[in-house]
């Protein structure tokens, strides 16, 4: 037993409901937590006086920093700005991970204090009907990075602050319990308890000691991390006792909605369902059935109406849950997509719009946020100022998914119809989740799509959206490849010099890999590949003899120079070969026009991305980008098309940065400290490893942490021409662009071309737009020209051929051979069925088309023109078929149409 819990009245104590060590200050039978211990604070607050959310943040930061931490501001929700395995914060102790975790990278203070905005969707079925799931909650955490040299404090200190914190807000410490426990995540372990008062989880305080090894082993690290997360959300409820956590924690978002759908509140409900929800683990069970029919049970109602008075208030804290959620997403750069986290965005506004359905709201989805945003603005005004960037995104979303809806409903009737089929009655779960993920159908709107039919179910799982966005919560990143080598890190010497045409160097090594020549040197002055950068190439000269380098790459520091073989050559035996060079000089050249070239095309891509984001917004962020001779291209996350203005805005503004000629800063700095004087903008190129990067600064313009080649001075790129611009994902636009000498080729390129065009119409190049223009509109009035006095042909034809009309078996049939092309047959065929002047008409063409029409009474006496179509066309030697009344089929045997014709009319015997 710890000594504080001894100083501080703690008894050791084992639950006799779930065996779980714990410590309180009096005797008890449970250890606090549910479902051990119901709740006790519904309509009975846990603290001296209510907080707010807003209140208990500042509270808690206050509280704190009188006791020597200090309060950094709050990350962004998108932890894949500098993370590569997650795509979203779901706790505050993923903002310092890996960097600062593993000791590469000092944290931002120490000891700190941090309220940071968490998002987790694994449980996002449950929001709204449990009480207390949130898809967006605060953890308040007091955090410690604790090194050999730096051990700052550790478990006493830790519970003592938990228990001065509780006890200063006005909680009896007698109602806490404090639960001995085990936690494990992200690669490391350790010790934790779990702080409970009336039945909730307040707080989790974790002593991360262990690395987790593959085996399952744990091996003990040096530095040891106090990792913290209160629950501020839960905190606030418990010291309100409302009935839930979402009239604690929103409640002007709620009344606010509540006054717009007229939506009446049964407390009694509410609160018994939170109380039962307490008792349960909804999070294992997903099916929440369970927990409604265990309300009604206990209130002496019947399920339906239970029902009718909680959904629709469900339905209320979904919206205000989901909007806060959004509201953070959207102003932390996450674009709405189909993939990634953009994927899990999408998903969270289009389940709002559900509920808003649910409710029959006439309001917008823009108008509901904007009532979010208006309760957010005060606590968050980084929020605030990105409302217009959220607005345009939400009108857009909203715009878009109305289509996908009347898109998609066709693609779930016909996926309906296969599966039938397959002998199929219901919908199998994957398909559902497919219709959702590649075609946004909404599982509720292919249920109602499936309803009317008898033979067909359509059953929700009511994890569903649990299910889907555990698919997607994770970055799914390869695995790093793996290559030893026991030499020295190699000279980067074109950091030093990028201008350096060539330079000497010693072999350390010759290896193969993957069936390649790889010779390593002391040091080099080849890039590898990197960055989205291209390898330099080049040749290198060992005593008189020229070997050809194709690709340069680095593993662990180590740069290989991979060296062109033969295809007959023996790899292995030229390994030996060379070995006998180890420890000689030689000389290297690289591919000097390709060097600088790419190095323009470098420079140049960032003065590109730094005018997207003055003209597009500072939500701009690179989603990917490769550097080529003649163009290279940038990936930008955006929530719309780029205009052709817009594209011409940014392509001006970067030419006025070349023509600025300003000195690019390049230096190698601390991670910490970079991020401390520039933040996470940094990583636009994405996440940099290494406690030390490399910061390219444009002053005034851009800084980014960048390995590639940059020239000293913007005004070195020359001429920056955007190509194009295209869509290569949802949320991702993609600008195509070309620098220096290779703009130029771009630009005579453009200019041959619209030479070449006006040749052809024998005008001056400035009159070639009118001269198209006059040209397609003569065009499309001929078009049209050909087209009506096709018709009045068909027309022509139709009124002669009324006369060979002729009887068989009571029904007028026509039969005649065209000069018509398949359409014209159809529709001469249709007229006359369609128009009652005859029962039945096959005509075909010299061309082996032949078509059946037939009209209502000719159906209804028992003719199937489909059959007969189908029956005539194999003797063309092809096939055909069709609707009841109208066939088409076609065959290589053209001659024998006359045949097919009569076996047609032959068939209205059978």
């Amino acid at each position: 037993m710890l000594k504080i819990f001894e100083d501080l009245g703690y008894k050791k104590q084992i639950c006799k409901t779930c065996g779980q060590e714990f410590y309180s200050q009096v005797d008890r039978d449970t250890c606090g937590d549910a479902p051990c211990d119901e709740y006790g604070f519904i309509g009975n607050p846990a603290t001296d006086k209510p907080y707010d959310l807003y209140g208990i943040q500042e509270t808690f930061r206050t509280f704190l920093e009188k006791e020597g931490h200090e309060p950094i501001s709050r990350y962004p929700i998108l932890a894949k700005r500098w993370r590569d395995d997650v795509f979203l914060v779901g706790a505050s102790i993923f903002c310092f991970q890996p960097w600062v975790t593993s000791g590469l990278v000092e944290p931002p203070a120490n000891p700190l204090e941090v309220e940071q905005p968490s998002i987790r969707l694994n449980d996002v079925d449950n929001v709204g009907r449990t009480g207390r799931h949130m898809t967006c909650f605060t953890m308040g955490s007091h955090t410690v990075i604790n090194k050999p040299d730096n051990f700052i404090y550790w478990e006493d200190e830790t519970i003592r602050l938990c228990h001065e914190f509780f006890k200063s807000i006005g909680i009896n410490t007698e109602e806490l319990t404090f639960i001995k426990s085990w936690w494990k995540g992200g690669g490391n372990e350790g010790p934790c308890y779990e702080v409970c008062c009336r039945g909730v989880e307040l707080a989790t305080l974790v002593f991360m000691q262990y690395k987790t090894l593959e085996n399952g082993d744990k091996e003990e690290i040096p530095i040891k991390v106090v990792d913290t997360g209160y629950g501020l959300e839960r905190i606030a409820w418990i010291s309100q006792g409302t009935p839930t956590a979402y009239d604690a924690c929103f409640a002007p978002v709620v009344d606010k909605l509540k006054e717009i759908t007229n939506v009446s509140v049964n407390e009694e409900i509410l609160a018994r369902n939170a109380e039962i929800a307490g008792m349960m683990d909804i999070e294992d069970i997903g099916d929440i059935r369970d927990l409604r029919q265990q309300v009604a049970d206990s209130l002496n109602i019947s399920l339906e109406e239970y029902l009718e008075n909680a959904e629709p208030m469900e339905a209320i804290y979904i919206i205000a849950d989901h909007t806060r959620c959004l509201a953070f997403m959207l102003a932390d750069g996450i674009i709405p997509s189909n993939v990634k986290e953009g994927y899990l965005a999408r998903l969270v506004l289009r389940r709002t719009i559900r509920f808003m359905k649910e409710l029959e709201m006439e309001e917008s989805l823009s108008d509901i946020m904007a009532i979010q945003l208006d309760f957010l603005r005060e606590f968050y005004p980084e929020i605030a100022e990105s409302q217009e960037h959220i607005m345009n995104i939400i009108n857009l979303e909203e715009e878009r998914y109305a289509k996908t809806i009347e898109k998609g409903k066709k693609t779930v009737k016909r996926t309906i119809k296969r599966l039938k089929k397959e002998g199929k009655t219901s919908m199998p779960l994957e398909t559902l989740i497919d219709l959702y993920d590649a075609q946004g159908m909404p599982p509720e709107t292919v249920e109602e799509l499936a309803s009317g039919d008898k033979d067909f179910e359509v059953f929700v799982p009511d994890n569903f959206f649990t299910i889907v966005a555990d698919m997607h919560e994770e970055d799914k990143v390869a695995k790093k490849e793996t290559f030893e080598l026991d030499v020295p890190e190699t000279e980067l010497d074109f950091y030093k010099d990028i201008y350096q045409k060539e330079s000497d160097g010693t072999i350390i090594e010759v290896v193969e890999k993957d069936g390649n020549l790889n010779i390593i040197l002391d040091r080099t002055i080849f890039y590898p590949e990197g960055g989205g950068q291209p390898s330099d190439i080049g040749i290198i000269s060992i005593e008189g003899t020229i070997y050809e380098v194709v690709y340069a790459e680095k593993l662990d520091g180590v740069v290989l120079h991979r060296i062109a073989t033969k295809e007959d050559e023996d790899v292995a035996s030229l390994v030996e070969d060379l070995r006998k060079y180890i420890g000689t000089e030689v000389h290297m050249a690289i591919n000097w026009n390709r060097r600088i070239t790419l190095a323009r095309h470098h420079t140049g891509t960032h003065l590109v991305i730094a005018a997207a984001r003055k003209i597009l917004g500072q939500h701009i962020w690179q989603a990917g980008a490769q550097k080529g001779l003649a163009r290279s291209r940038i990936d930008l996350a955006h929530y719309k098309r780029i205009t052709i203005g817009e594209l011409d805005e940014i392509e001006k503004l970067a030419n006025e940065y070349v023509m600025m000629n300003i000195d690019l800063d390049i230096n190698w700095l601390s991670r910490d400290d970079a991020e401390k004087k520039y933040g996470l903008i940094l990583y636009q190129g994405g996440v940099v490893p290494g406690s030390q990067i490399r910061v390219v600064k444009i002053p005034g313009i851009d800084v980014q942490a960048c390995a590639g080649t940059h020239l000293s001075r913007t005004g070195e790129v020359g001429p920056i021409k955007i190509n194009k611009t295209e869509r290569v994902q949802d949320g991702v636009e993609r600008i195509d662009f070309s620098a220096g000498l290779a703009a130029i080729d771009s630009i005579q390129n453009d200019k041959a071309i619209i030479k070449e065009s006006s040749d052809v119409f024998s005008v001056t190049n400035d009159q070639l737009p009118k001269t198209c223009e006059r040209f397609f509109n003569e065009w499309k009035a001929q078009k049209n020209e050909i087209a009506r006095l096709q018709k009045e042909i068909a027309n022509l034809k139709v009124s002669t051929l009324a006369e060979n009309a002729f009887e068989v078996n009571g029904l007028k049939v026509l039969k005649e051979i065209l000069d018509a092309n398949i359409k014209e047959l159809q529709k001469i065929a249709t007229d006359f069925t369609d128009n009652d002047k005859v029962d039945l008409v096959f005509i075909g063409n010299n061309e082996g088309k032949i078509v059946g029409s037939a009209s209502k009474n000719a159906i209804d006496s028992g003719v199937q023109v489909n059959n007969i179509i189908k029956e005539a066309a194999s003797l063309l030697g092809g096939g055909g078929g069709g609707r009841p009344t109208l066939a088409q089929g076609a065959g290589p045997n053209a001659d024998k149409m006359a045949d097919a014709l009569d076996l047609a009319v032959e068939l209205l015997n059978k």
